[in-house]
């Protein structure tokens, strides 16, 4: 019994990894499926692409255009898709990070509740926030300025994806070092419930099944909530690839722009 109640606690935290990151597994499926070609940059309301021909597109907030630095004149049209690139991608940069920093949040939760229940106290507590906090941390000096403005460097990122999922890499080989740490603990408090129980571990097995359970409960409705808004950010990201599209097809000067390499292009309709 105990063998097996050890592999449930380790399908256990792999769940609630899973679970805590359920929304990049379902925005880099085949209909979301996101990388940049080119660099991005975002600051102050200014969006600046930089494409790998080595031209440089910026829009400020009030939708001005300029290529290599001289303005761009458009008709109506043009500056339709002007105006939905840079309202689709203003809108798609703080979406993405509302989603990353809730994933966190979930993680959080789930993982110290796990192991409070397997433990019997939360004494792996600090561990844990000193993990979620430097997260927390490097997502936020990441993406903000000291005055809280949003700031976007796609060449800092260490991938080509939508947003640099680094610390998602980190998250994920800091968690496994802590549960490796705490697995002698584990054993002990499995070995101690045994001692209670007389070698029987039905009672204490079924306990935390039924916590099990009413965890998983919480956390797919958690994870059900973040996926509605990883739905949202795709098509925000669809509609920005649509303009984008428009843009290099009717803009003389953008032929090579094509910064949003999403396999759902084309499928978009304005």
């Amino acid at each position: 019994m105990s063998n097996k109640l050890l592999v449930s606690a380790a399908v256990a935290s792999a769940l609630l990894s899973g679970q805590a990151m359920a929304h990049d597994t379902h925005f880099q499926n085949n209909s979301c499926d996101v990388e940049l070609d080119g660099h991005i940059q975002y600051y102050q309301g200014d969006l600046t692409v930089k494409m790998d021909s080595g031209n440089v597109v910026k829009i400020d907030q009030y939708y001005n255009l300029t290529l290599n630095g001289k303005d761009v004149a458009l008709d109506s049209e043009q500056q339709r898709w002007v105006t939905e690139y840079y309202d689709s991608i203003d809108m798609a940069i703080p979406m993405t990070l509302t989603i990353a920093s809730e994933g966190l949040k979930i993680a959080n939760v789930a993982v110290s509740e796990v192991f409070t229940e397997l433990l019997g106290d939360n004494t792996m507590d600090d561990d844990f926030q000193t993990l979620f906090t430097s997260l927390e941390t490097k997502l936020s000096t990441s993406f903000y300025d000291d005055a809280g403005n949003l700031r976007v460097d796609s060449t800092e990122f260490e991938e080509p994806g939508w947003f640099d999922e680094s610390w998602e890499q980190e998250f994920e080989a800091e968690l496994e070092s802590l549960v490796s740490e705490s697995m002698g603990r584990i054993l002990i408090a499995l070995g101690t419930q045994m001692l209670w129980e007389g070698g029987d571990m039905s009672e204490f097995e079924q306990r935390m099944e039924t916590w099990g359970e009413d965890l998983e409960f919480r956390l797919e409705s958690q994870a059900a909530a973040l996926e509605e808004k990883a739905d949202a950010l795709c098509e925000v990201l669809q509609k920005a690839d649509y303009a984008e599209g428009q843009m290099q097809a009717t803009i003389s000067g953008l032929d090579d722009l094509n910064l949003l390499d999403m396999e759902s292009h084309g499928e978009m309709r304005m």
